[in-house]
């Protein structure tokens, strides 16, 4: 049987569970994704302009353009991810082929007072992409993944007919009490009734349970996490270049997003002395699967602007207005027991839809370029991003109240600082490229356990003649993360991931 549960009735509980600010914040950054001569320097064209993925930091750039421009880019990005848990190591990992850029801009030129020209642009880029698989496994003895239920329980102070309501507890309690992995002891002290992990219920008292005592010797742990989709951005570009020294530009720019999460729990018991088929009451296995699915619009508005020095320096200003954005989902979560003698518990499987709102914060970029004899040149951006102003909003239809999750965004989120370099050389008719982008940590002191600023390398190089140019470009980045796997764990797991990107850009210009 299938409930099939609209959010809108289950109130706060719910909702909590699927959005936090970790989910604020996967929306609110980006990758270095785009054309290839974007990504070799390392996402920096704040100043330089001239760039049709770089349009999407500065649209002041689509000033720069003196020729009308099509582009088309294909690349693949290759994921690994090497996780220690508990002392034990597993690798996964995920080969994506993807389309990150392509776009128009359409040149036009003028000579009214001032007035150079001007250009239209359309684009599309992608922002980020979430395409990945970690494995992970682990033995303990006294940490269970269903400690999590048997402290929420606990608590809120649940009735036995609460905890078996799916209602009440749909994702994750209720299936853990329904396939038989949570029972109650009574307190002896206060006389009031506790929950207990069923598999530690035989090792407490042998005269409540009414059993021979069973120690837990071993628990072997596994969890699998599947990732895909991406979130992308359509940009609508207008801008000028005014006499040759002020190039400004603005657009509104319109994101979606894609993201899947299928992720696997399970545990294997090993008693003493061990389970035998005679032992019908003794669990041996738990299962619990979920599935996330999520899909969102945005829109927010860009203004940017570059101004030539001299003839070799520019510098370039842009800001982004947060981006304001709608997210439907849909969450599975189903759960399976087995006991000793081969016989299975399987709890019902839920299905809930919701929405909400989400706002990503606002982006201000100043930026500074050199170009050298027209034969080479030299970019920095710096960026400020305030990941703790994202905020959670309900939605009409779905009407609950999302204080905790805002309160968490700002504990736990703070502003970063990042910085990207990118440097260009030509040796006609070929071009070589390399950069630098570094993401600031978005994480406060309040959550010492987390570091994820990100350093990503890149280099590439093309051939251009008038009209036409083919480009490539790679960069990878390392990141080592910590995590736990489930709240109540009793041991963090260490997260490498190793991602490499390469992509390749077809241009004609006329």
């Amino acid at each position: 049987m299938k409930y099939i549960i609209a959010l809108l009735t289950l109130g706060l509980a719910s909702a909590s569970f699927a959005q936090n600010y970790s989910d604020a914040l996967r929306f609110s950054r980006t990758d270095i994704a785009g054309s290839a001569r974007y990504v070799a320097m390392g996402g920096s064209f704040g100043a330089l302009g001239g760039e049709i993925s770089g349009i999407s930091v500065n649209p002041g750039g689509i000033g720069v353009y003196r020729n009308s421009e099509f582009t088309f880019t294909a690349g693949f990005n290759n994921y690994d991810a090497e996780t220690n848990f508990r002392g034990s190591s597993a690798s996964d990992g995920r080969f994506n082929l993807n389309l990150p850029n392509f776009g128009y801009v359409g040149n036009y030129k003028i000579n009214s007072n001032g007035w150079k020209s001007y250009s239209f642009g359309i684009l599309h880029n992608r922002l980020s992409h979430f395409g990945s698989e970690q494995r992970a496994f682990g033995n303990s003895k006294n940490s269970t993944f269903v400690d999590d239920y048997v402290n929420q329980l606990n608590n809120k102070n649940a009735s036995v007919a609460q905890a078996s309501d799916y209602d009440n507890y749909p994702f994750g309690a209720a299936q853990a009490w329904n396939t038989v992995l949570i029972d109650t002891l009574t307190n002896q002290s206060t006389g009031l009734v506790d929950y207990i992990p069923y598999i530690f219920l035989f090792q407490a008292d042998s005269s409540i349970t009414g059993r021979s005592p069973r120690s837990v010797e071993n628990i072997a742990q596994s969890r699998t996490i599947d990732t895909r989709g991406n979130q992308a951005e359509t940009q609508f570009v207008f801008g000028g270049n005014f006499d040759d020294k002020l190039y400004l530009g603005a657009s509104i720019s319109i994101q979606t997003v894609n993201f899947e999460r299928e992720s696997s729990f399970s545990e294997e018991y090993t008693y003493g002395p061990n389970a035998t088929a005679q032992d019908s009451h003794l669990v041996v296995s738990y299962q619990e699967n979920t599935r996330l699915v999520s899909e969102g619009r945005g829109v927010n508005l860009k203004i940017g602007a570059i101004y030539k020095v001299t003839e070799q320096l520019r510098i370039g200003l842009s800001a982004q207005t947060p981006t304001v954005m709608s997210f439907d989902e849909v969450f599975i979560v189903d759960a399976q027991s087995q006991f000793a003698d081969g016989s299975t518990r399987d709890a019902e499987s839920i299905e809930a839809s919701f929405g909400y709102r989400l706002r990503t914060p606002a982006r201000v970029n100043a930026s500074l370029a050199y170009l050298f004899m027209q034969r080479a040149a030299l970019n920095v951006d710096y960026e400020y991003v305030n990941y703790s102003t994202s905020f959670f909003n309900d939605r009409n239809e779905f009407n609950n109240d999302y204080t905790p999750q805002n309160n968490g965004i700002e504990e736990f989120l703070t502003s970063a600082h990042h910085v990207r370099v990118g440097a260009e050389c030509k040796i006609n008719p070929f071009v070589i490229r390399a950069g630098y982008n570094y993401q600031g940590n978005p994480y406060s002191v309040n959550f010492t356990d987390a570091d994820e600023s990100r350093s990503t390398y890149s280099i590439g190089g093309g051939f251009r003649n008038k009209n036409f140019n083919f480009d490539v470009a790679m960069n990878w980045r390392n990141v080592a993360l910590t995590e736990k796997f489930y709240d109540s764990a009793d041991q963090t797991a260490t997260i490498d991931e190793r991602e490499t990107n390469v992509v390749f850009t077809f241009g004609w210009r006329w």
